[in-house]
């Protein structure tokens, strides 16, 4: 595994179960001198709300099976401090994992060291730092710092600029977008597998949380994460709109930018503002992109879904071929292909597997039948494309369940379908293995407080 593919994923772990600063590591907390503390919590935090629209639900945590369910509202930092106060016994659980770990524990120095922190300081979006301050007032007295929050934050940008032109292995993700005549019903459908690899972070699989989001003049919206999750890689909003990260690798430094945005922060702008595909395009295309990702976004009232391929060097957009659309970690759009660093056999035998699997004369398709069982079927898959094999439980558990190539099995952290068009989503996250254990339902008006949501019809086992 490459160094950088290593150190990303300590950086989410740390965002997950945060932690760290040690000794020698200096915060920045100068630069943000002028981030101020949000004022009072609003009383209507929905845009454009509907008249049935519920009162914001009051900032609290709640059990539900192996998730935290996290409500926060308001301000950006208010809603940074609701999280650092709500989850303060498991960052600090975290800090104390972290602490133990030689590699994690020296990532926020190598990032300042690296110049990463002056980047994120400079690059990344107002809301962000405002949201970090109020984590870090919240859980300073455990060890959490503004150079901690900034490392985790900023992540996609610090793995492609510490670890430049190779390969992609370790981190990957697997996501598809299905609509219209690929599904049983019409509904739109977008799976993602959120993987990090087979490195150790028992603690981030024991603490999966569930974001409900209300900010002030923005967006309701979910994040699918962890404890200091603070730019998503897979989430949902109250308009319909999905968003599952892929991380990329470039081909050359010309692929990236000193100048611009951060691809995991940019999720969670869209989530709080975008009500449309053709929103969410003009947002990205607007940017500038310092790093290398996929975005896989889907818009359920316009049944609507598009991977964007995109590098500091341009952006490739891949709407629906025949209803649907699917992604890994390397870029397949013509423009943007020479902008990737040689894929990784992984990524291409997910993709490969996908299509099998995905469209419509694939070797094994369900198109035409897509649900959200037979979607999780699919993400659950650990058949190999080419050989036709599956390997056991067994010797996936000896490779730490991530073999580098399977779609369910390449170090999931979870695994998430959304049906955006009602809300619904499921996920499936908590002990090893994942692809094994069942994808819990949840609706997301219902968790809003919305009298008449859409129910839940099933776990899916």
């Amino acid at each position: 595994m490459r160094v950088g593919a290593l150190l990303i994923m300590a950086a989410a772990l740390f965002a997950l179960n945060t932690g760290c600063s040690g000794d020698g590591v200096a915060e920045s907390t100068d630069a943000l001198a002028d981030v101020a503390p949000g004022g009072d919590l609003p009383g209507d935090t929905l845009k454009d709300a509907a008249p049935e629209s519920p009162v914001p639900v009051e900032p609290h945590a709640e059990q539900s099976g192996d998730f935290t369910v996290v409500w926060l509202r308001g301000t950006p930092y208010q809603m940074g401090k609701q999280h650092g106060e709500l989850l303060h016994d498991v960052i600090e659980e975290a800090i104390a994992f972290v602490m133990a770990d030689p590699v994690m524990s020296a990532l926020p120095l190598l990032a300042k060291d690296a110049g990463i922190i002056d980047l994120a300081l400079a690059n990344s979006y107002p809301d962000i730092l405002d949201e970090c301050k109020g984590l870090v007032d919240a859980t300073q007295d455990v060890g959490f710092t503004m150079d901690l929050c900034l490392t985790l934050n900023f992540g996609d940008v610090m793995l492609d600029f510490l670890a430049t032109g190779t390969p992609e292995s370790g981190p990957g993700c697997t996501g598809a977008i299905a609509a219209g005549n690929a599904t049983a019903d019409g509904k739109l459908l977008h799976s993602r597998n959120l993987d990090w690899g087979s490195m150790d972070i028992a603690i981030v699989h024991q603490h999966p949380v569930i974001f409900v989001r209300q900010p002030k003049d923005a967006i309701p919206h979910v994040y699918v994460g962890f404890p200091l999750n603070l730019s998503p890689y897979t989430g949902m909003n109250l308009a319909g709109i999905s968003i599952g990260s892929h991380e990329g690798d470039p081909a050359t430094v010309a692929d990236l930018s000193p100048e611009g945005r951060s691809h995991v922060q940019m999720v969670g702008q869209l989530l709080k503002n975008a009500t449309s595909l053709a929103e969410a395009q003009a947002f990205i295309q607007g940017e500038k992109h310092m790093s290398v990702e996929a975005l896989v976004v889907a818009a359920g009232m316009g049944q609507e879904g598009a991977v964007f391929e995109m590098a500091g060097s341009g952006v490739g957009v891949r709407h629906f071929d025949n209803d649907i659309v699917y992604a890994s970690n390397h870029f397949v759009h013509p423009d943007m292909a020479g902008r990737h660093a040689a894929p990784a056999m992984g990524s291409k035998m997910r993709f490969e597997r996908l299509t099998q699997l995905l469209s419509q004369d694939g070797d094994a398709t369900a198109w035409g039948t897509l649900d959200p069982k037979s979607l999780a079927t699919v993400m659950r898959d650990t058949t190999h494309p080419v050989t036709g094999e599956s390997p056991s439980l067994e010797e996936l558990a000896d490779l730490d369940w991530d073999n580098d190539w399977a779609i369910g099995a390449n170090g999931p952290m979870h695994l998430a379908i959304f049906q955006p068009e009602t809300g619904l989503f499921w996920v499936a996250a908590g002990a090893l293995p994942i692809h094994t254990r069942p994808y819990r339902c949840f609706s997301l008006k219902e968790l809003l407080g919305y009298a008449n949501a859409p129910a839940c019809p099933y776990d899916i086992q």
